[in-house]
């Protein structure tokens, strides 16, 4: 009897945390247009999509864990003139039709190039329909464009696959100030497949790895794959020191002559960096230890 209680007292803990992880207050009205449009995208409309016309430039892909402030990056790129997507959810400037692939076929599709043959072929089908969809609205064929979408990083294989001259940028954020971060969304819809069944145990333990795994991952395959054409941000560094931050994410894009001012216009330290030094830094330094050398490795001191 004590033992079903625990596991009931276990099991409504766990409810009540992912109810909460990620949760974010949004009108009824915009719930349900989100709510919608997934289910439109869902639909197996257009059917068969025109491919893309030779003229069109590769992307620009900006990835990273989630809640690493991606979102500043697609204000810059769109006042650069980038075409990041009128599809787009308005609390994070995610592209909802790619945020609509990723969550269909992340599972599915993070082994790439090891994926069995027709699960590749209907998650390209989907891919190229998102695509497609994405770009409804782009001024011209031959528009510089891109994407957001944090959980893109996980995908660049897949992604690089499908545009061999991608550019993917990746934004990183220090792991202790994650670690005390309420938006862990991505963990609430696969931390059970990616870190085990109990990470909700202990979630600052789980972002932690989640962070190591994620933005290694996407380090090992940029220095092996695409050399100049990944570029790191770090979110302490766009909002501290935004004009060279920015002169230089110009600078890997082609616009070294760029006038930056107006790109920066709002870009500022929030106060909500270092804020794990106001954390129980007994606790936390212990929890931390683990991943020093990932720190260190970004350019953060331990």
């Amino acid at each position: 009897m004590a033992t079903i209680s625990s596991h009931l007292r276990s099991a409504l803990e766990r409810l009540r945390l992912l109810v909460k992880i990620g949760s974010r207050p949004r009108s009824r009205i915009q719930q349900l247009q989100l709510h919608l449009y997934r289910v439109w995208l869902g639909l197996p409309f257009p059917r068969d999509v025109p491919l893309l016309p030779a003229e069109v430039p590769p992307p620009i892909v900006i990835g990273a864990t989630g809640g690493s402030g991606t979102r500043v990056l697609v204000q810059v790129l769109r006042k650069a003139g980038w075409f990041m997507g009128n599809r787009v959810n308005p609390e994070n400037e995610d592209s909802l039709p790619i945020a609509w692939f990723l969550t269909k076929w992340l599972k599915k599709l993070k082994d790439f190039p090891n994926v069995e043959p027709g699960v590749l072929q209907r998650g390209i089908r989907d891919f190229e329909r998102m695509v497609h969809i994405h770009r409804r609205g782009i001024p011209s064929p031959d528009a510089q464009w891109g994407w957001k979408n944090p959980r893109s990083l996980w995908l660049v294989p897949f992604l690089v696959n499908r545009f061999p001259k991608l550019k993917f940028i990746h934004m990183i954020r220090d792991a202790r100030d994650m670690m005390l971060s309420d938006n862990i969304y991505f963990l609430r819809q696969n931390g059970h497949w990616l870190l085990g069944p109990d990470w909700w145990r202990n979630p600052e333990v789980a972002q932690l790895e989640l962070w190591r795994r994620s933005n290694k991952r996407a380090v090992e395959f940029a220095q092996k794959y695409l050399k100049d054409r990944y570029y790191m941000v770090r979110y302490e560094d766009l909002c501290q020191k935004p004009v060279e931050t920015v002169l230089g994410l110009m600078n890997f894009l082609g616009m070294p002559e760029v006038d930056v001012v107006p790109l920066i216009e709002g870009i500022r330290d929030r106060g909500n960096i270092g804020r794990w030094h106001k954390a129980e830094r007994g606790e936390l330094l212990k929890l931390a230890t683990g991943i020093e050398a990932d720190l260190r490795q970004f350019g953060y001191e331990t």
